[in-house]
C-alpha cells in the first residue's frame, strides 16, 4: 500500500509487477505458512492476536517500503531502466522477505532450518529457471551497484525497525494498562 501511494504521489512507476508479487509471497508467506502450520503446537493463543501478527509484520513491510522506494528514487537518480529496477526490487523485497521469515520461526531446529532453506533454494531455483515469465533480467552494472548498496542495508533497517516497534508496543502497552487502571 506505502509503495502504491508513494508511486502515485511520486509519479514514479511501480517498481514490482505481480508475478513477482505472487513469486516473492510464495517463497516467503505460502508455502513457510503451510509447512510451519504442519508442526504440532497445542499452545493457546493468548493476547490480541491481530496486533501481534500486524506488528510482526510492520518491521518488515515498513523496511521493503524503506529500500524499495529509496531504490526507486536513486534508480531515477542515476538513470537506471525501470526494467533493472524491477528485478533489483523484487530480490530486495525476498531478501527482506527470507530474513522476517527467520526472525519470526524462531527458536530454530531441523526441522524449521529446513523450511527456510527449501524456501530459499526454491525462490532462487525458480528466479534462474523462469526468470522471464517473473519478469527477472539482467541488471546493469549501475544497477547491481545499487542493489548491492541496499541489499546491505536492509539488515539494520530491519534490526532496527524490529527494535522501535518492541519498544513502541511496550509504551503503548503501559499506557493503556495504566488507562484502564485509571477507569475501571
Amino acid at each position: 500500500l506505502l509503495l502504491a501511494v508513494f508511486s502515485i504521489i511520486a509519479g514514479f512507476t511501480y517498481p514490482l509487477r505481480p508475478s513477482q508479487i505472487s513469486l516473492i509471497s510464495m517463497f516467503t508467506i505460502g508455502l513457510p505458512g503451510f509447512l510451519m502450520s504442519q508442526i504440532p503446537d497445542h499452545t493457546l493463543i493468548h493476547g490480541r492476536y491481530m496486533s501481534n501478527v500486524l506488528l510482526k509484520a510492520m518491521p518488515a513491510a515498513l523496511t521493503d517500503f524503506i529500500v524499495v522506494a529509496s531504490l526507486v528514487v536513486f534508480g531515477e537518480v542515476f538513470d537506471v531502466s525501470s526494467v533493472d529496477i524491477s528485478t533489483a526490487c523484487a530480490i530486495l523485497m525476498a531478501i527482506v522477505g527470507f530474513m522476517i521469515l527467520f526472525h519470526i520461526i524462531k527458536p530454530m531446529d531441523r526441522y524449521k532450518t529446513a523450511i527456510w532453506l527449501v524456501c530459499v533454494a526454491g525462490m532462487t531455483l525458480f528466479l534462474l529457471l523462469f526468470h522471464s515469465f517473473f519478469g527477472i533480467t539482467g541488471m546493469s552494472m549501475r544497477c547491481i551497484m545499487l542493489f548491492v548498496v541496499f541489499s546491505i542495508t536492509t539488515e539494520p533497517i530491519l534490526r532496527y525497525l524490529i527494535r522501535l516497534i518492541r519498544l513502541v508496543n511496550i509504551g503503548y502497552n503501559r499506557l493503556r494498562d495504566r488507562f484502564s487502571e485509571r477507569f475501571s
